[in-house]
């Protein structure tokens, strides 16, 4: 239900990447004000001076309790670290409408979780918290208090494969994605020396996005390989399918807003924007899938916006349509 006057909306964990694509999103929102920004590292400090390149905002950043900023918000979206957002969700659950963007509710079975994650705390509440793939979980993501924000690579592989799910013989994919996909914390394998002129696979068949798209495909984790691999560019996600079956991709797309069946796939048309580009080309065993999206927007922040959308009862590009893809 939409409140009265415009929606408050927060964030929780502010300074990461996926949180300022967060802010950027809101900002531009016609139902959206913005209630909090909050962050562990900072207190009362203008969020120019952090960011810079937000210096013209009249907004601040604070270390306000998560249960405070749940009481004075409409909706609470968390940026938050793995694990870090398992007891903020349970808090807040029930209280408040809450997107999750880190992966703590993204699988109802704890069993899964804890193979590809970590202990989880609040095992019952996996079930309670709704999957927010909004192609796939629509009419649930409406009446939902609590979201989980799918993974990145997830989304695209699921958009890519729900064409054929119960259908898949097996499949294989290979994705690339941008540096921005492993956060501000640089690392010897994000570090831009390195990764400027490289590609590098990593997490071959052990992924934690795995089970996200296995679960759509409706497929076991023997019928998928998966090759995330890290490329040299900043946003963005180009993957590859080969997907071995019988069947020909059902028509399933034309209510969906944001998803775009082409001719041929280009990052290049989707960076910036809240679009996901597919293609399918058939093949003597099956069908050639290419797809991408902009990790930062449809993979994350943007997503999160149109699941609010449908929280809300707002219309589902709300704030979205927009994003025009940055081309060049």
């Amino acid at each position: 239900m939409l409140p009265k006057g415009k929606i408050r909306a927060s964030i929780v964990g502010i300074t990461g990447y996926t949180g300022l694509e967060q802010l950027r999103l809101l900002l531009v929102h016609p139902d959206v004000e913005i209630a909090y920004l909050t962050s562990r590292q900072h207190d009362d400090v203008a969020i120019g001076e952090i960011f810079p390149h937000l210096s013209h905002l009249d907004l601040r950043v604070s270390n306000t309790d998560h249960n405070v900023v749940g009481a004075e918000s409409d909706v609470v979206f968390l940026g938050l670290p793995h694990k870090t957002a398992q007891d903020v969700v349970a808090d807040l659950h029930g209280k408040v409408k809450v997107i999750d963007l880190s992966a703590d509710y993204r699988l109802d079975d704890v069993a899964v979780y804890e193979k590809y994650y970590q202990e989880h705390k609040h095992p019952a509440l996996l079930k309670e918290v709704i999957y927010g793939a909004p192609e796939i979980h629509r009419d649930a993501i409406k009446d939902a208090m609590s979201v989980a924000n799918p993974g990145c690579f997830a989304l695209l592989s699921q958009l890519m494969l729900l064409p054929f799910a119960g259908d898949i013989d097996h499949v294989d994919i290979m994705a690339i994605t941008g540096s921005s996909g492993s956060g501000r914390s640089a690392s010897e394998g994000t570090h831009h020396p390195v990764r400027n002129h490289n590609l590098k696979s990593y997490n071959i068949n052990a992924h934690r996005h795995i089970p996200e798209i296995t679960r759509t495909a409706k497929i076991t984790e023997d019928q998928l390989n998966f090759v995330p691999t890290s490329g040299p560019f900043t946003r963005g996600i180009f993957a590859t399918a080969f997907v071995k079956t019988g069947a020909a991709p059902k028509d399933i797309y034309e209510p969906h807003p944001f998803v775009r069946v082409m001719d041929n796939v280009a990052m290049a048309n989707v960076v910036g924007s809240n679009y996901c580009d597919l293609s399918f080309t058939k093949t003597d065993g099956g069908y050639i899938v290419q797809g991408a999206l902009d990790n930062l927007v449809k993979g994350a922040a943007g997503c999160a916006v149109q699941n609010m959308n449908l929280m809300f009862g707002l219309d589902e590009t709300a704030g979205l349509s927009c994003l025009s893809p940055v081309y060049p």
